[in-house]
C-alpha cells in the first residue's frame, strides 16, 4: 500500500490500488484527530490532503475545555500545552481606535472573568489553551503514525462509488497527476467547507455564504502596546480604514511578536479587493497607530463567512463531520473544537464496528447527536457577528459618526450612548465567556441513550442560560461532570474523566454495589471483545470522592450505577441495585450497543 515521501513531505503515489478499514479524506484537526483516535482503538487508516503538508498559517487557535478533554483522553495535552500560550495571554478582548490610540471598552475572556473562574474550574480538569492549528496539526500527525495511521499529502479526492461492502475511492497524487484507487470499509469525510466528499453523496446544506474577510499573518514587536492589556484578540474599529479593511483584529499567535490580522469588509457585497503589499502595510500601520513598527508580511489569505448546515452527517458508508457539514464565522472559538468533537464522536464507534463488537446500526446516531450540536454552533457564531455589528453602528462607522459619537460619551449629556454602548459590549460576553455552548452537547434522543422509567430527574433546560453555563448531570444523554477523586491519601487527585473513556465503556458505582462487576464480567463473556470498566467511588472504594462532588452530582444511590460511553457520555443510569440482576445490565448493552449481525459492514 503505498510508500514513501517527497521533498515536500507528499507521499508518492503507490503503483497499485490500497485496501484500508478507514478512508480519511482531511488531514486537518478533524481528520487527523479520527485518525489518531482510530488508531488508539486498534483500527488503522489511511488519511489524503491535497495540501502538501499541514496547515501552513496559525487559523484556529481558541481550544476550549471539552476539546482539550479530547485531546487529553489522546494522550496529548500535556504536549499540547508545551506549545500552547496560557489562558493568562488569552485574559481580555479589546476594542480600540488602534492599538496606539484609544480604547473603547474591553471584556475579560476565555474564562479569566473573576466571577466565572470557578465554574470553569468545576467544569473541567483541562484549562483553555490558545493553540495555533499550524502547531497542533502536525502533533495529531506525528501521534497518529504512531498508531498506525498513514498520511498520503498531495493527493486529491475525486469520486467515491458505494459497494456492497464498503466504499471505492478514486483519488489523485498531484504531482504525478497519477489516478489510483482505494478501497475501505469506510470513508470519512473531513474535508473543509468546500467538502467534495459531502457534494459526493448527494446531501444538502442549509443557509449561504455570507461574505469574504482577508487575513494577514505578520511578525511584528506590539509588546508594548498589549502587555498592559493581555489579550487573544483585539479589535480595531477606525473610521478612516479603506472599505475592504472597515474592521480589523490583531489575533495573537505568539505574545506579543506574532499574529493573524483579520480584515473585514464595510458591506456583504462578496466583491472581492486585492490589496497591493502597500495597501497591506499601511493598513496594518494604520491599525497599529504607528507607521514606524516593522513588519514582516510572512502569508495572506482570503477566507469565507458562512452561515451553513448539512441535513445529515452520512449516507451509507460515508461519513462527513468537521467544516464539512458545519460552517461558521470564527465567533465564540468553536470550528476546531467541533472538529476534534466530531472526531471523539465517530471514531470509537467505527471501531467498534469493524471489531465487530456492535452492530452498525450504531453509526445511525452519529447524525441524531451530532446535528444538533452543529446547528447550534454555527446559529451562535453567527448571532456573535450580528453582536459585533451593533457595537460597531453604536460606536459609528463614519468618521463623522464617530467624532459625534465618542465626543458625545464624553459628555454628562451622553449617558444613555454610554449605556447602550456599554450593553452592547456586554452582550458580546455570550461569545467571550460561553461556558454552556462549548461544554453542553446533549444526546439525550439518541438510541444510545437508555432512561429507567422511574428517572425523573432529567434537568431542566429552561431553567438554564444554555449558551453561559454549563448543565452538570449524570442524566442519560449528558456529558460525564468533572470531578476530583483520589486512590488513597498518599496519592495525587485525578479527574473522574480520566479513570474512564479510552475507548471503553465505565460504569460507575459506590458502595453496597459490588454485584454490578460479577454482572459485567457476565455481559463481557456473552459478548466477546466488549471491555467494560468497573470502578466504584467512596469510602474505602476504588477511589475517594475526594471533596464530595461526586456524591453531589451523580443522581443515584450508592449502591447504583452510572454507565458511561468511551466518549464521556452517559448512556444509562440505575438508582438501586436492580432486582433482575445481571439481565438488566445485558439488557441495557443490547439496548444501546446492539451485538453485530452476520452480514454487518
Amino acid at each position: 500500500m503505498g510508500s514513501g515521501t517527497d521533498s515536500n513531505g507528499a507521499t508518492d503515489a503507490p503503483k497499485t490500488g490500497s485496501t484500508t478499514p478507514v478512508l480519511i479524506v482531511g488531514a486537518g484537526p478533524s481528520g487527523a484527530t479520527a485518525a489518531l483516535l482510530l488508531g488508539r482503538l486498534g483500527t488503522p487508516s489511511i488519511v489524503i490532503s491535497r495540501h502538501s503538508d499541514t496547515a501552513n498559517t496559525p487559523r484556529a487557535h481558541i481550544f476550549n475545555q471539552r476539546a482539550m478533554e479530547v485531546l487529553r483522553d489522546a494522550g496529548l495535552e500535556s504536549r499540547c500545552r508545551a506549545v500552547a500560550s496560557s489562558s493568562e495571554h488569552m485574559m481580555h478582548t479589546s476594542w480600540l481606535h488602534s492599538l496606539a490610540g484609544e480604547e473603547y471598552g474591553r471584556l475579560y475572556a476565555w474564562g479569566n472573568r473573576p466571577a466565572r473562574k470557578g465554574d470553569y474550574e468545576t467544569a473541567s480538569p483541562c484549562p483553555m489553551s490558545d493553540l495555533p492549528q499550524s502547531e497542533l496539526e502536525p502533533i495529531l500527525v506525528d501521534e497518529a503514525e504512531k498508531v498506525g495511521a498513514e498520511f498520503r499529502f498531495s493527493t486529491e479526492f475525486i469520486t467515491q462509488t458505494t459497494l456492497s461492502d464498503g466504499v471505492e475511492t478514486k483519488v489523485r497524487h498531484r504531482p504525478s497527476g497519477d489516478v489510483y484507487r482505494i478501497r475501505s470499509r469506510f470513508l470519512i469525510g473531513a474535508d473543509g467547507a468546500r467538502s467534495a466528499v459531502l457534494d459526493s453523496i448527494g446531501i444538502g446544506v442549509d443557509g449561504k455564504q455570507l461574505n469574504t474577510a482577508f487575513n494577514v499573518h505578520i511578525k511584528a514587536d506590539l509588546s508594548k502596546y498589549l502587555e498592559v492589556r493581555p489579550g487573544s484578540l483585539n479589535w480595531i474599529l477606525n473610521p478612516d480604514a479603506p472599505e475592504w479593511s472597515a474592521v480589523g483584529n490583531f489575533r495573537m499567535v505568539r505574545p506579543w511578536t506574532e499574529f493573524v490580522v483579520s480584515m473585514h469588509p464595510a458591506v456583504k457585497d462578496g466583491i472581492q479587493f486585492e490589496p497591493t503589499e502597500k495597501d497591506i502595510i499601511d493598513r496594518l500601520h494604520q491599525m497599529i497607530g504607528n507607521n514606524d513598527i516593522p513588519i514582516k508580511i510572512l502569508s495572506s489569505f482570503r477566507w469565507t463567512i458562512n452561515d451553513q448546515v448539512a441535513h445529515s452527517w452520512q449516507r451509507d458508508n460515508v461519513i462527513c463531520i468537521g467544516d464539512a457539514v458545519h460552517r461558521h464565522p470564527p465567533i465564540n472559538g468553536l470550528g476546531s473544537n467541533t472538529c476534534i468533537s466530531d472526531a471523539y464522536n465517530i471514531a470509537w464507534k467505527l471501531a467498534y464496528v469493524l471489531k465487530g463488537q456492535a452492530s452498525r446500526s450504531i453509526l445511525s446516531t452519529i447524525t441524531v447527536e451530532r446535528k444538533p450540536v452543529g446547528d447550534g454552533i454555527v446559529r451562535r457564531a453567527n448571532d456573535g457577528m450580528e453582536d459585533h455589528r451593533t457595537l460597531w453602528n453604536i460606536i459609528g462607522l463614519s468618521a463623522e459618526e464617530r467624532r459625534k459619537t465618542t465626543s458625545l460619551m464624553a459628555r454628562p449629556e451622553g449617558a444613555a450612548l454610554r449605556s447602550a454602548f456599554r450593553q452592547a459590549l456586554e452582550k458580546t460576553d455570550d461569545e467571550l465567556n460561553a461556558l454552556g455552548i462549548q461544554m453542553n452537547q446533549i444526546y439525550r434522543n439518541s438510541s444510545m441513550t437508555l432512561v429507567e422509567v422511574d428517572d425523573y430527574g432529567e434537568p431542566d433546560l429552561k431553567l438554564v442560560n444554555v449558551v453561559k453555563h454549563q448543565v452538570i448531570s449524570t442524566y442519560p444523554g449528558y456529558h460525564l461532570p468533572h470531578v476530583w477523586l483520589a486512590q488513597n491519601s498518599q496519592s495525587h487527585r485525578i479527574s473522574i474523566l480520566d479513570v474512564c473513556g479510552n475507548g471503553i465503556f465505565t460504569l460507575i458505582t459506590g458502595i453496597g454495589g459490588s454485584s454490578w462487576r460479577a454482572w459485567v464480567k457476565e455481559v463481557e463473556h456473552a459478548r466477546p471483545g466488549l471491555v467494560c470498566h468497573v470502578i466504584s467511588i467512596g469510602w474505602r472504594q476504588d477511589f475517594m470522592d475526594a471533596y464530595g462532588d461526586w456524591n453531589k452530582v451523580r443522581g443515584v444511590n450508592e449502591d447504583g450505577a452510572v454507565l458511561v460511553r468511551p466518549d464521556h457520555f452517559i448512556s444509562w443510569r440505575c438508582k438501586d441495585l436492580p432486582q433482575e440482576g445481571g439481565t438488566k445490565l445485558k439488557t441495557v448493552f443490547d439496548s444501546i450497543l446492539p451485538p453485530a449481525e452476520q452480514g454487518d459492514n
